[in-house]
């Protein structure tokens, strides 16, 4: 996967820039033409023809004048893995469509181990709606031998959409079926032979370009023994320049023969010594800029260097418009190689050690790794694996970490501790904790007795992954035990392995309700340094503690640490090496947030961007969590078959799968769900459930059970409905229930539950008519939730919150808060307070109870049993209702009672 920092950046701006144009080269219209005519009706347009050839050179003149939009992507050797090449394809597209990173395709490519095949349907469903033809050069092609590059390549052309063209350039035939591709007339090629030089363009390249004055009979000559290939004509005009005064007839032998000659006795042995050393020493690398030239070579003046080969036109391709990257022409760089080894025999296993430092110094662990390995440099590949294995195998990067071990000898897993522990850590990822422990005991091994520091460095990694394992096991004495061994010795150098310590803790820490010593570990885990290796722990640290402060009711902090969790998933840096349910859920608690703050247009735009990545992602709890949030925008809206439609969606997502402490919440939404639609009987019966379950269980809500989430939200869903039920005896059990919870939420300061019981047990009270006392709790809760900004928390309560905030404000309680609640509540408030008092006759506390039970629906025996009265009796309440209502029957007197805002 991808970890783009500054030096990293320009590399990759290299591959996927159309390289800039030769300071002098020859047009080739026939062959641009052939190109431009081509495209558009063809799938696939193949270069295929041997190096030298110049079709990297044909393609950069075609797509420098054509007017189809070109994605280019040049191919290295380390693009084979398939994620890392969709993802370059993906941003080269981004390169001249902006935004593309922002559909389902760059979202799922923008996660960690994405489904190729899902991503497959998504990069054709793109292409699907282009306006206009788009064209994606792949230059360098023959490079790329994973078979599942070529598979999935096969089946993009295979379902192409008509706007989409690839161009593959490279040395030999690939492996897809370009069999059938001709058969079907989608294919279109171009081979040696339609690339050679003609005549003219021979005598364009060497009288006009490389200077020389050959006459027509020496151009036939060449032409002809050459047979136009490029690279040739080139080489021999580098060597004609010292032996064309006299020369009568020009003869080159054989081609492999003939490259070695030349550059040998004709092109490299007459440079000054400097030059050829430099050409000698960087020929080690894929691409060349000044400061790491000057590292591998020790010199000081590497750009200018470059500048003058390029000016000189030795076999330098320039591969960004400023100049500052190049590559050597691949034959050269071929010969160049060789001649190092014949010349300097031993010396490019230092210049190989001095890239590798280089690289590792710029956060290029691929590239550090390979040229550690190429001069035997376990010390660096040592390195490579402590700063980074965890922070790769944390974002899922598995593949790369196998790679990386399976890249270098056998004997570097035995004799380098570092490279041991991530053999065990990629154990322990894959789910081999036998294996992974085997492995960690034999590394700790060969350690003890650790006697000099670095050894005993080297021992305290091996307790930082003991502490990690300890903690996934959930030992968590064992786990402290082997994190104070490991700090005993560990350097603010070992950040990967403190990282280790202070995040698994922090996780282990908060499972098990440890918040003070959690938030400890997760505040360390943020002042180690920030880095490529560090982005996955320091956006999980953000996210963990914006949960311990929403945990405590401390809105601002969590929104504060969601804010930096955001801006570290955004971060261009860390594309590609975030799970997409961990940016999908970082979206979605934002979300939360900002709909308790009653933002209500951002939680929108927030949470739609989150359940995009959690639904991409596949992950179920990010999605119940999502749904939640904008079925909580839907009823703010009072859109009510929006409401429906995510009740529905959440059902089966939380019949499927246990998710304990979404539960609760899901019970909540469900009862404001069918309060908004005057739903009363349903909220009454899911009430009586729950309460039933209390004496199945033995375990009445608000005791022993309430130490869990799930627990804790089903006894608030219950206590609302108890509440809107309306009788005293309903309340006075609801307040009960909620003072057992308050005590609880209160000895471990989740001041979040804290408010919200508050403000219910206020409810509760007034439904007692007991409105002094209601308004002093309501108050309590006030005061706290006024500073952290609770708005949505009072506002979903409906109505009867209203009604107990009118009258305090009408008591001048905390009036400024106070109206910015009301507010939020939409609409005129003011025609919700109870007009009761506008009847002839006012009804009784009994006559109001009995009218809530007549508009859930309940005939006259069952509210005789429900309020331990006789028939005869109910009966008569029913008759006084209608009378003061001024109805003649039960329907009736809901329908005016409703008139009346006098149901609740």
């Amino acid at each position: 996967m991808l970890e783009i920092t500054f030096v990293d950046a320009l590399l990759l701006a290299t591959k996927l820039k159309i390289p800039p144009q030769p300071q002098h080269e020859v047009p080739r219209g026939r062959l641009i033409g052939a190109v431009e005519q081509a495209v558009p009706h063809s799938k696939l347009l193949l270069l295929s023809a041997p190096a030298g050839y110049g079709k990297t050179t044909l393609l950069s003149q075609w797509a420098h004048t054509t007017d189809f939009p070109v994605a280019w992507l040049s191919i290295s050797d380390g693009d084979n893995d398939i994620e890392r090449f969709f993802r370059y394809l993906l941003t080269a597209w981004e390169e001249i469509q902006p935004g593309i990173k922002e559909t389902p395709l760059g979202i799922m490519l923008g996660g960690m181990d994405p489904d190729i095949q899902v991503v497959l349907s998504a990069f054709i469903n793109a292409g699907n709606d282009l306006p206009d033809h788009l064209v994606f050069i792949l230059d360098d092609f023959h490079l790329i031998e994973d078979a599942s590059i070529h598979e999935a390549l096969t089946f993009l052309l295979d379902h192409l959409p008509l706007m989409l063209h690839f161009i593959l350039a490279c040395r030999g035939e690939p492996s897809l079926p370009l069999a059938r591709y001709r058969a079907r007339r989608e294919l279109a090629e171009l081979r040696a032979e339609d690339l050679r030089f003609l005549q003219e363009e021979t005598a364009d390249f060497l009288n006009g370009i490389m200077g020389l004055d050959l006459s027509d009979e020496q151009l036939v000559a060449l032409q002809t023994q050459l047979e136009g290939w490029v690279a040739g004509l080139q080489l021999a005009a580098l060597g004609l320049r010292r032996h064309l005064p006299g020369l009568q007839k020009i003869v080159v032998s054989g081609r492999q023969r003939f490259l070695a000659d030349y550059l040998s006795e004709d092109v490299v042995d007459h440079l000054p010594e400097k030059l050829q050393r430099f050409l000698l020493q960087t020929s080690i690398l894929e691409r060349l800029c000044g400061s790491l030239c000057d590292a591998v070579t020790g010199g000081e003046d590497s750009q200018r260097m470059l500048r003058l080969l390029e000016r000189e036109n030795l076999f330098l391709v320039p591969l960004d418009d400023s100049r500052v990257w190049f590559r050597y022409h691949h034959l050269f760089a071929e010969f160049l190689r060789e001649e190092l080894k014949q010349r300097y025999p031993g010396e490019g296993v230092e210049l190989h050690r001095r890239a590798a430092q280089w690289y590792l110094a710029h956060d290029l662990p691929d590239e550090a790794l390979d040229q550690a390995v190429a001069g035997s440099d376990a010390e660096t590949a040592e390195r490579v694996f402590d700063k980074y294995t965890n922070a790769k195998l944390n974002t899922g990067e598995l593949r790369t970490i196998k790679r990386w071990l399976d890249s270098v000898p056998q004997e570097w897993h035995t004799n380098q501790p570092q490279i041991g522990l991530a053999q065990a850590g990629l154990f322990a990822f894959s789910g081999a904790f036998g294996d992974c422990l085997r492995c960690v005991e034999q590394v700790e091994r060969r350690l003890v007795p650790a006697q000099s520091k670095h050894e005993r460095r080297q021992l305290a990694k091996v307790m930082a992954v003991r502490c990690a394992l300890a903690c996934v096991q959930n030992e968590i004495k064992q786990a402290e035990s082997y994190a104070n061994q490991a700090l005993e010795d560990l350097t603010e150098e070992d950040d990967s392995s403190l990282h280790l310590v202070y995040g698994a803790l922090g996780d282990a820490y908060r499972k098990t309700g440890r918040w003070d010593d959690a938030r400890r570990c997760y505040l360390k885990v943020l002042e180690l340094p920030y880095g490529p290796a560090t982005r996955f722990h320091s956006v999980h640290a953000y996210g963990a503690m914006a949960d311990l402060e929403l945990r405590q009711g401390h809105l601002r902090d969590a929104a504060v640490y969601w804010h930096r969790a955001l801006a570290g998933i955004e971060d261009q840096a860390t594309w590609g090496t975030l799970p997409l349910p961990l940016t999908g859920w970082v979206f979605i608690r934002m979300a939360e947030v900002l709909y308790e703050r009653n933002e209500l247009a951002a939680a929108a735009d927030h949470v739609s961007r989150g359940l995009e990545r959690a639904e991409l992602g596949g992950d179920v709890r990010a999605m119940i969590a999502g749904y939640l949030t904008a079925g909580r925008l839907k009823l703010a809206a009072n859109d009510l078959a929006g409401v429906d439609e995510y009740v529905e969606r959440i059902r089966p997502l939380m019949e499927n799968a246990h998710f304990p402490d979404w539960t609760g919440q899901f019970e909540r939404f469900q009862i404001s769900s069918w309060l908004a639609q005057q739903k009363i009987r349903a909220v009454l019966d899911r009430a009586s459930h729950i309460l039933k379950e209390e004496l199945t269980t033995g375990k009445p809500q608000g005791e022993g059970a309430m130490s869990t989430e799930e627990t804790e939200g089903r006894s608030i869903a219950a206590a609302s409905a108890l509440i809107l039920k309306g009788d005293v005896p309903s309340a006075d059990r609801a307040y009960t229930m909620l003072a057992h919870l308050l005590q609880s939420a209160e000895t471990e300061g989740r001041m979040g539950i804290v408010i919200e019981v508050l403000a219910l047990q206020a409810l509760a009270l007034a439904r007692r008519g007991d409105y002094a006392t209601a308004l002093t709790s309501l108050e309590h809760s006030l005061r706290l939730a006024e500073p952290e900004g609770y708005m949505r928390l009072f506002a979903d309560f409906g109505l009867p919150m209203a009604r107990l905030l009118q009258e305090a404000r009408s008591r001048n309680v905390m009036p400024d808060y106070v109206e910015k609640l009301l507010a939020a509540f939409g609409g005129d408030i003011q025609r919700s307070a109870p007009t009761d008092k506008a009847l002839p006759e006012p009804l009784s506390s009994r006559e109001q109870e009995v009218l809530g039970l007549i508009a859930a629906g309940l005939t006259n025996k069952e509210i005789a049993e429900r309020l331990i009265v006789s028939p005869e009796t109910a009966k008569k309440h029913v008759a006084n209702i209608c009378a003061k209502l001024g109805v003649s029957n039960r329907t009736e007197a809901t329908a005016r009672a409703r008139e009346l805002n006098l149901l609740a």
